[in-house]
């Protein structure tokens, strides 16, 4: 191995950013904070004679006074634009607030360390790294890698400690060793077709993009709402980048279900959302269900509450509680970097870290064990949710509510969105309201609204 390799990486503690890559990571210590000298020291590695876990385990079986000092990898990449360095940045911010967690309420381990390597840009180095990295025993790698080379790595690499994807959606199947933090994750769509028929809703349509996010919750909501005795009566696919639905949206009253599924992207949910209302789909009492997308703020900012009023949708946020993960991630966060957090970026640094690190406090003394471990991992509190690994996937449980004004409701397991019934039209020709016209839905409200 050339050393021009080994001179990319460096060992730093949770609160040094690294030396080479200030470019990286400039500012994201105050001035004037209280750094002690273990915080600014910088290692450059030459050789790769560092006790990794299974060396770390022998010793303690030998009695030794060692302790399992947890050492985390992290690949990122050299170069690339402002918002991918502004990422990197965050996501190195969030891997050291859950290395100086976990070293502030874990005494009984060793100084936890932290080994970055910028090499993430091309296949050649992020092999490399990889290679390296592995061959050093860490506790595990978190790799900040194009979902391409995530691919490309478990198929060449033979890896022997866990690597996790902050932000990779591809993972192999099968591959235990990789694990995706923000891979497709089924319990929105579990839980919207468990609310539909606990409530009473029957049949559904599913109007969904080509997009392969969208496709898996499409199939998730299907197969579960069909095992639970309900009746999926159409499923209508568009093209990604499309922006009339008129198509979709006929097929869809043509059939006439209970419920009309949108496990859509966020940024079509501003498109679609007011065709359903313009087609006229919620004045036939079809209620609308659609995952996490449309409870984000981006979206209901800007999408008209006429649209959004009266949808069933599922967030990893419970509501009106803070997650005592999230909670404890950003007080250190403030008290280290004497600022509000400015973006969700290093939320995934510390998730992807923490879940690392969670293995070794549920007992994990070689690697093998903790990746066993870490397919145990159930409810983690993260900062982005309550963490499960499955498959090679973080999933985050999920709350049903209801939309409302902007905001999110409570909404129970047996509840349905309430129709707004408005008086019938008068006849055009008579200018009265036919005898024994029923009122008309414009709309659907939370239950609980109040309207």
């Amino acid at each position: 191995m050339a050393s021009g390799f080994f001179l990319s990486l460096c060992i730093v503690s949770p609160a040094c950013s690294p030396a080479g890559y200030q470019n990286l990571t400039d500012g994201l210590t105050p001035s004037g904070s209280n750094v002690s000298p273990k915080e600014k020291e910088v290692l450059v590695v030459r050789d790769t004679d560092s006790i990794g876990l299974n060396q770390m385990a022998e010793d303690l079986s030998d009695g030794a006074s060692v302790l399992l000092a947890p050492i985390i990898g992290v690949i990122i990449p050299g170069f690339g634009s402002p918002r991918t360095m502004e990422a990197t940045g965050g996501i190195l911010e969030g891997v050291r607030v859950a290395l100086d967690i976990f070293e502030e309420e874990n005494e009984k381990f060793g100084e936890a360390e932290l080994i970055v390597v910028s090499e993430g840009d091309e296949l050649k180095g992020a092999l490399e790294a990889v290679q390296e990295l592995s061959r050093m025993e860490l506790v595990g790698i978190v790799a900040f890698l194009q979902d391409e080379i995530m691919l490309e790595i478990s198929r060449e690499v033979e890896l022997s400690v866990p690597v996790i994807s902050p932000v990779s959606t591809v993972i192999p199947l099968g591959d235990k060793n990789v694990i995706s933090l923000f891979g497709t994750d089924p319990s929105a769509s579990e839980k919207l077709a468990q609310q539909a028929f606990s409530s009473g809703l029957l049949t559904a349509a599913i109007v969904y993009s080509q997009e392969s996010e969208s496709t898996f919750e499409a199939e998730v909501f299907t197969d579960t709402f069909q095992e639970l005795g309900g009746f999926v009566l159409g499923r209508f696919e568009y093209s990604v980048g499309s922006t009339f639905f008129e198509e979709h949206l006929r097929a869809v009253e043509a059939i006439m279900p209970d419920i009309l599924f949108l496990p859509v992207p966020a940024d079509d949910i501003e498109l679609i959302a007011p065709q359903v209302t313009f087609f006229g789909l919620d004045s036939l009492g079809i209620r609308i269900f659609g995952t996490a997308g449309w409870s984000q703020d981006e979206v209901l900012n800007v999408v008209d509450t006429r649209h959004t009023d009266g949808v069933v949708t599922a967030s990893p946020f419970p509501l009106g509680e803070i997650l005592p993960g999230y909670q404890e991630f950003l007080s250190v966060y403030e008290r280290i970097h004497q600022r509000t957090l400015p973006n969700l970026f290093p939320t995934f640094g510390y998730d992807a870290a923490s879940i690392l690190l969670e293995g070794i406090k549920m007992g994990a003394q070689t690697s093998k064990e903790l990746i066993e471990l870490l397919e145990e991992l159930s409810d983690f509190s993260g900062a982005t949710g309550l963490l499960s690994v499955e498959d090679g996937h973080v999933v985050r449980k999920h709350f049903v509510t209801c939309l409302q004004d902007r905001t999110r409701r409570v909404i129970s397991p047996y509840q349905q969105s309430q129709p707004i019934m408005m008086p019938p039209l008068p006849d055009p020709e008579t200018d009265s309201i036919p005898e024994g016209a029923p009122d008309r839905i414009m709309g659907f409200q939370c239950s609980n609204s109040g309207s």
